[in-house]
């Protein structure tokens, strides 16, 4: 058993520095590039391979091997369902469907085995051993799609805070007589963030070929945020009916001023709720005892000495 989870640990270990690798395999691409056009003469092969890191000769290829094999088992659907998640998350340090789902599957088997282990060996009391044993395995089946479910909400997150300032630059922008792709590629080159990256894959997207309304679906798809979505919506509708692009930009950008003034005052009407927990278990108790404890030692000593 000890053999079986020291084994299922190094192959989350070697999931795990996947994601390590593939920012080393980025940077080695790079150089390869810059090689190739700065070499007169081909090295040869096992030249080449050799200047690759390690991680790239040795992990990659295994990871990509057990993933490839573990994928041809799943169904698609699974595979999908990966692949979008990972799509709403930006990918994460590189992530493939494919990966993502080996890693899921090995987490699973290391929380299985531990699980087993407390059961076998009886680490905990009676009472819990069950329990901790299925929090165990629960735990292995489940933090890989929370940890890149978390990181997908926390982009969506801030693709909804800056979409209002884009727009507003995008509104700028267009009224000052660019048009939609020049000042959204001037925006891309002045900010910076998710929403940047993802109008960056758009209109590349659009030089690649693909039509412009299919593009804007696909960045509203992947993404998921409703006001991004609402927007793509108008711009699309404005393509294709000829209104004026300057028009429906300051319309949308007012709107989601109104929109983002109700929210603030939902959640500062939310704050006297919030505050009361604390109020109550905290804040009150601390006051009752400076206010009322000099006054109930008194009345202790009074009736103490009452009692003399």
């Amino acid at each position: 058993m000890p053999l079986i989870i020291a084994g299922m640990i190094f192959a989350l270990l070697v999931a795990i520095g996947f994601a390590i690798g593939t920012n080393i395999e980025r940077s080695a691409h790079i150089r390869q590039i810059q090689q190739i056009k700065t070499a007169t003469e081909p090295e040869p092969i096992l030249a080449t391979e050799l200047t690759k890191p390690w991680s790239h000769r040795i992990i990659v290829p295994m990871v990509n091997r057990v993933s490839g094999w573990i994928s041809t088992l799943a169904p698609r659907s699974v595979l999908q369902s990966n692949r979008q998640r990972l799509q709403q998350a930006a990918h994460p340090w590189g992530l493939t469907a494919e990966v993502f789902l080996m890693v899921r599957v090995l987490s699973t088997l290391v929380g299985l085995a531990i699980g087993g282990l407390i059961l076998l060996r009886g680490l905990l009391p009676t009472n819990i051993t069950w329990l901790a044993a299925i929090a165990a395995a629960s735990f292995g089946l489940l933090a890989p799609g929370w940890l890149v479910d978390r990181i997908a909400q926390n982009r969506r997150r801030e693709i909804r805070k800056d979409l209002p300032n884009i727009i507003d630059l995008l509104v700028v922008s267009v009224e000052a007589g660019l048009g939609l792709d020049a000042a959204i590629s001037e925006i891309i080159e002045r900010e910076s963030g998710p929403l940047t990256e993802e109008f960056e894959q758009t209109l590349t997207e659009i030089r690649l070929g693909k039509s412009r309304q299919d593009a804007w679906r696909n960045l509203a798809k992947r993404n998921q945020v409703d006001d991004l979505s609402a927007f793509m919506a108008a711009i699309c509708q404005a393509e294709e009916l000829g209104s004026s692009i300057s028009r429906v930009l300051r319309t949308h950008s007012d709107t989601l001023r109104i929109k983002r003034k109700i929210h603030v005052r939902e959640l500062a009407n939310k704050i006297p709720v919030k505050m009361l927990f604390p109020l109550v278990f905290c804040i009150f108790p601390a006051m009752f005892v400076v206010i009322l404890g000099p006054g109930a030692i008194t009345i202790m000593h009074t009736v103490g000495n009452m009692g003399r």
